[in-house]
């Protein structure tokens, strides 16, 4: 590490660190709220001291379930200090997930909020773990939660006197793996944060105090918190946030926070391409944008697109929870369109095949990462050694994504493994996703699945189920057409099929078992005397 920086390995030890440096300067910014770097600090102090008080000390779980807002970040900052574990939950997870993580981590605590209230409630009588529950905000007056106001009456000079290392647990992100009935924790110790920190901040995007580094994604993903706040805090610069993506506001908000830098993820990018046009798309202060898209060929045009229209350098980079979140990047002066950069100097990558031997450069596989320093990635799946030495066989860190290394070494990312199909050991797998998106782009089109049917031969054929919009009309030849137009050979839907609406769960999650069939009358084949265009 950097040497003002040598003997910090702790994300605790990093906020006292800049906070004793920058005092009064800003480190974030949310919804016209601000806070100074000491400000920060003091009242992770208090919380921290309040919850040490109380009982809560190292090793010990606490749970935030919340949107975005401060008392996140004041809470996982304290608990830092504390040397107990954060279990930042996913908000998307309700029910028995919920559940299931409440009652393996066994949390004593949890800190939630009016948009998560209900789910919680709808849960609580389902454990007997948490013992003590902080509402943020005006609390339910028939709910008997504490005030989370209480937990900063606390002392803010100092945090309480407890040994925190960098090889200490500092988190447990529950994250939904390939194939795995429930979701797992992953855990992430200490120094993963700061050093993580230290290659967004200093070595891929150069952040100085004079920048502010904006995002809108979930803060209990490792994601906005290591390679936003603490890239910041390394850096001395700003972290600015808000508590959702909306693609109507987003630029907005990177004039309102003078942000030269956001965080992105997934299609992001396409939504906010996809608007209106206007005369100032350039006249804004961002400069570069560092992500993760889902790596389509037809990515090269629109990030060229978009980098032309609103005048931003993007970064696509490639990383999961468990490499605590970079792998590889494209940097400033070292980058290739369509890939998703070369490894870190810590990171080592290859790629392989169903019984883990490494394929030839350019063959589509399993994308495997393993690290060359101790504590920079995750320590394992929370009390779950079978699974951790599943994933980690042969001293790699098995991802469940598939993709390819390039003649030069660029990493290009195709899909994860559940949103691939399987064509067959020589064409490997191609994303379903990259298809949805062309058949999406139909203005007819409402919505699409596509998935692969078994071929009897160790591949998989492609189908696609297509819904049009109500009151439009679309025929699996208009979609043939479409995609002929936009995808290679081998990424055409064999099999179409077009119906009214798509079956789903209770919870709204579409149902793909039947989807597979092909033996209706309703089925196109596109082997059936179909002559393509080209």
């Amino acid at each position: 590490m950097g040497a003002d920086a040598d003997s910090v390995r702790t994300l605790g030890g990093l906020l006292e660190r800049r906070a004793a440096t920058y005092g009064d300067r800003t480190i974030f910014r949310f919804s016209g709220e601000t806070c100074s770097y000491a400000a920060l600090d003091a009242r992770a102090n208090a919380i921290a001291n309040e919850l040490y008080t109380n009982g809560v000390g190292p090793g010990d779980a606490v749970a935030l379930y919340m949107y975005n807002r401060p008392e996140y970040l004041y809470t996982l900052f304290a608990l830092a200090k504390l040397g107990a574990v954060a279990v930042p939950i996913d908000t998307r997870l309700i029910d028995e997930k919920l559940t299931h993580v409440l009652t393996e981590t066994d949390s004593e605590i949890v800190v939630l909020d009016a948009d998560t209230e209900p789910e919680y409630d709808a849960v609580r009588n389902d454990f007997g773990t948490i013992g003590t529950e902080f509402f943020v905000g005006e609390k339910p007056d028939d709910r008997p939660y504490n005030d989370f106001d209480l937990l900063l009456e606390g002392e803010e000079s100092t945090a309480p006197n407890v040994a925190v290392a960098g090889d200490d647990a500092c988190s447990v992100l529950y994250v939904q793996r390939y194939q795995q009935p429930t979701p797992q924790g992953v855990v992430l110790p200490h120094y993963s944060y700061v050093h993580t920190a230290e290659k967004t901040g200093r070595d891929l995007l150069d952040l100085g105090p004079e920048d502010c580094l904006f995002t809108t994604l979930p803060l209990y993903s490792s994601y906005p918190i290591q390679s936003g706040i603490a890239a910041a805090l390394f850096a001395g610069a700003e972290f600015a946030f808000e508590k959702q993506f909306d693609s109507e506001l987003f630029w907005d908000w990177i004039r309102r926070y003078d942000a030269t830098h956001f965080l992105y993820l997934g299609r992001m990018l396409s939504v906010l391409n996809n608007r209106a046009e206007s005369a100032d798309d350039a006249d804004n202060p961002a400069a570069y944008a560092l992500g993760h898209g889902f790596g389509f060929e037809r990515d090269r045009r629109l990030i060229a697109d978009f980098e032309h229209r609103f005048d931003v350098t993007v970064f696509e980079a490639y990383g999961i929870t468990p490499t605590a979140t970079l792998g590889t990047a494209n940097r400033l002066d070292d980058q290739r369109f369509g890939s998703v950069g070369k490894p870190f100097s810590h990171v080592e990558v290859t790629v392989v095949d169903e019984d883990d031997w490494e394929v030839p450069t350019g063959e589509t596989g399993e994308i495997l990462v393993r690290s060359t320093e101790p504590n920079t990635m995750f320590q394992g799946f929370y009390e779950d050694p079978e699974l951790t030495a599943e994933v980690c066989r042969n001293q790699w860190i098995h991802t469940n994504d598939i993709g390819y290394v390039d003649e030069d070494g660029y990493l290009h990312f195709v899909a994860s493994k559940r949103n691939t199909i399987h064509l067959g050991r020589v064409a490997g797998r191609i994303s379903s996703l990259e298809i949805e998106s062309v058949i999406e782009s139909q203005p007819a089109v409402k919505e699409s699945v596509v998935l692969g049917v078994s071929t009897g031969s160790g591949g998989e054929s492609i189908k696609a189920v297509v819904v049009p919009h109500e009151g439009a009309s679309v025929s699996p030849i208009n979609v043939n057409d479409h995609c002929e137009k936009q995808l290679t050979h081998q990424k055409l839907p064999r099999y179409i099929e077009v119906r009214s609406e798509l079956p789903r769960t209770g919870s709204g999650k579409i149902r793909r078992d039947g989807l597979a069939d092909t033996s209706s009358a309703d089925v196109w084949d596109r082997k059936s005397g179909y002559d393509l265009n080209r």
